[in-house]
């Protein structure tokens, strides 16, 4: 019944083959599953504040040169719009999916795996290599740990329950911290939620793909003109991501029974993850259609529909044949 009755008001071809190709696979919710990941992030988050809290005792605070940082004069107000653009464009983007992606358990079961992943990487190289942070000036020097430097080992609760509540932000209460530089934790949160808003939403919705991406390179360049990080830390951020993402969304198109055979995935570190994040999901990739949550209103259940077919007759429909039709088309 969800079949439109012509290609004409689909838009293009296209779509119709799209929805009769998926029409008979089943899409599971497993929320069991996206619950368990949504802690494995917690706790990954959780290990970059305790990591932190030990290092920032024995890291140097002599800057080590930097090119971007030698043309740049540091800056509060990037400070503050690195922290801003990164918590926005995280909570649009798990608003987003959380409300409005139909297969929503699945897409956010994806991201926040991802994000565990960078984040236990993120915490092993804070704790291998100890880079000294990249502030200029010795009023906004990095705040000493609580504990003393003769014990690093010791980690009291309070420093870590300081960083907790914070998510590692530098602008609430002015309070800066070293240690965590390799590699930069804004720059992966950022992106990660750029490819992911940008893969998992309609080519109609651009506007809203133009508005991430723009967040996205204005939290990477305020981390860098802030001194919060080095250009190495935003360029690695931003290349981990997206190799990550890259990775795990080429893992979910192979089928299922070539997975444990493909020995380029089976070398990888992640891979039991992938496999068991991914054993029930459908290979391919996933419609992105919209859905309204709830059972009520109907004419919000129906405007979502119209916008997915394209109908002619709605003025869901018309609006995103519209903006398909008119979009600005981008790489990602």
């Amino acid at each position: 019944e969800d079949l439109p009755l012509s290609d004409e008001e689909t838009f293009d071809g296209s779509r119709i083959s799209e929805i009769k190709g998926r029409r008979g696979m089943i899409y599971r919710s497993e929320w069991c599953k996206t619950i368990l990941v949504m802690i494995s992030f917690f706790l990954a988050t959780n290990l970059n504040h305790l990591t932190l809290a030990v290092v920032m005792d024995i890291t140097s605070r002599n800057p080590l040169p930097d090119i971007s940082h030698s043309m740049f004069k540091q800056s509060m107000v990037t400070r503050n719009m690195t922290d801003t653009a990164t918590l926005y464009g995280s909570l649009a983007t798990v608003f987003f999916i959380l409300f409005f992606h139909k297969h929503r358990s699945i897409v956010i079961r994806r991201y926040f795996t991802m994000g565990t992943i960078l984040f236990i990487m993120r915490a092993i190289t804070i704790s291998v290599t100890h880079i000294p942070p990249s502030y200029e000036d010795s009023e906004n020097e990095p705040q000493i740990s609580l504990h003393s430097a003769h014990f690093p080992g010791s980690v009291p609760n309070g420093e870590n329950a300081y960083l907790n509540p914070t998510v590692s932000s530098q602008t609430i209460d002015n309070k800066l911290y070293c240690g965590d530089m390799l590699f930069s934790g804004h720059t992966t949160t950022a992106a990660i939620s750029c490819f992911m808003l940008n893969h998992y939403t309609p080519k109609a919705l651009w506007p809203m793909r133009i508005a991430l991406i723009t967040l996205c390179v204005c939290a990477m360049v305020g981390a860098v003109m802030s001194r919060a990080h080095y250009t190495a830390d935003v360029v690695l951020g931003y290349w981990i991501s997206s190799l990550v993402f890259s990775f795990y969304h080429s893992f979910t198109y192979v089928k299922h029974r070539k997975r444990a055979l493909c020995r380029p995935f089976r070398r990888a570190l992640i891979f039991w993850i992938m496999f068991e994040m991914e054993k029930n999901v459908p290979y391919g990739r996933i419609p992105n259609d919209l859905d309204w949550p709830l059972p009520w209103p109907k004419c919000l259940k129906d405007g979502f529909r119209a916008w997915n077919l394209k109908t002619k007759t709605s003025r869901a429909g018309r609006l995103s044949r519209f903006l398909a039709k008119y979009r600005l088309k981008l790489h990602f």
